[in-house]
C-alpha cells in the first residue's frame, strides 16, 4: 500500500514556509484516500506553531495542502 507523509510547518506573514515541525506517515490505497485521512487528523495533538499543512507521496509529489486557519 502506498505511503504518504503529512507535514506541518510555520508559514510566516510574508508567505515563507519554514522547515517541517512535524511529519506523520499515512498509509493509504490512493492519493484521495490519503487526503481524506489527512483531513481526519486531530491537529490539536500536533505542534500548534504549524499553520501550513501538506501531503506528499513517496516521490515527494504534492497531493494536498492547507492553511490551518482554513480548517478551523
Amino acid at each position: 500500500m502506498p505511503v504518504f507523509v503529512l507535514k506541518g510547518a510555520h508559514r510566516a506573514a510574508d508567505g515563507q514556509i519554514g522547515p517541517p515541525l512535524f511529519e506523520e506517515t499515512i498509509t493509504a490505497a490512493s492519493p484521495s484516500e490519503a487526503v481524506r485521512l489527512a483531513n481526519a487528523q486531530d491537529l490539536s495533538t500536533k505542534d500548534e506553531r504549524a499553520n501550513a499543512l501538506w501531503l506528499v507521496d513517496a516521490q515527494g509529489i504534492l497531493h494536498w495542502s492547507l492553511r490551518r486557519a482554513d480548517r478551523e
